[in-house]
């Protein structure tokens, strides 16, 4: 059960949430911890969504909590009257600051990514690592996948984790597997980009693709290609090597 089925009744648009159906609060606990601020915007969130949903309240900002839920972020306001989904924008400095709480939720999963258990493509003189969520038989990800060599030569080293389009034991899974446990999984990574897969019958060896698609899932992420950048960002679908470097060159 998600928050958002939870709330499925509450949120709209944007989701904005009335504090009406909250003003009768829990008798206050009597230590301080359990009078504080947050411990009171949990008790009116718990109030509303029952004791069966499990979540997080991390400091955001003056006015939000940053709530996380799974792959879910939305915003509390610090009296937790109002509950924000969707896009919430800040029309003064121009962020989205669900989007924002995404990347700092996506920063720290980046932290415990097990980076030496990818398929990486380095660049000779590195200034900047990217990770993508790609899937051999997606078009656009073989076309992602031709960047590659732009990407090197301009100091970009990429990290694969890889998507199959099935489960444990489904052809587009046994293919993958193949690509990964080749002597040369690079070269047949090369390979299955241009449609020509590695023999299925080696798929035995210790590969890591169960870790993989357990990362795109902690992510949230299903449509490939995704391009996850250093600063959190989550960039869905293809870009040419040039766009994509200017907008590293921005962060």
């Amino acid at each position: 059960m998600t928050l958002s089925t939870s709330l499925s009744t509450f949120l709209l648009g944007t989701a904005l949430l009335s504090a009406s159906p909250l003003a009768a609060e829990p008798t206050p606990p009597t230590t301080a911890k359990a009078g504080s601020p947050k411990e009171k915007a949990k008790n009116k969130l718990r109030a509303l969504v029952g004791t069966n949903i499990d979540f997080e309240l991390h400091p955001y900002s003056d006015d939000f909590f940053r709530l996380t839920l799974g792959n879910e972020h939305l915003l509390l306001s610090k009296d937790g009257n109002y509950l924000f989904s969707g896009r919430v924008i800040d029309v003064r400095n121009r962020v989205d600051h669900i989007a924002k709480i995404q990347q700092i939720a996506n920063q720290q999963k980046m932290a415990d990514v097990p980076y030496e258990q990818l398929l990486t493509y380095p660049a000779q003189d590195e200034k900047y690592r990217i990770t993508v969520f790609t899937d051999i038989d997606c078009p656009y990800c073989r076309k992602f996948h031709k960047e590659l060599p732009a990407l090197n030569q301009q100091g970009v080293t990429v990290h694969y984790v890889m998507i199959p389009r099935g489960r444990a034991g489904s052809p587009a899974y046994q293919k993958t597997a193949a690509t990964l446990c080749a002597e040369r999984p690079n070269q047949a990574m090369d390979a299955a980009m241009r449609s020509t897969p590695a023999p299925l019958e080696n798929t035995e060896c210790e590969h890591s693709l169960d870790t993989q698609v357990s990362l795109a899932q902690q992510f949230g992420f299903q449509s490939t290609p995704t391009i996850l950048l250093p600063n959190g960002e989550a960039v869905p679908g293809y870009l040419p090597a040039r766009e994509l470097v200017a907008r590293l060159a921005q962060r």
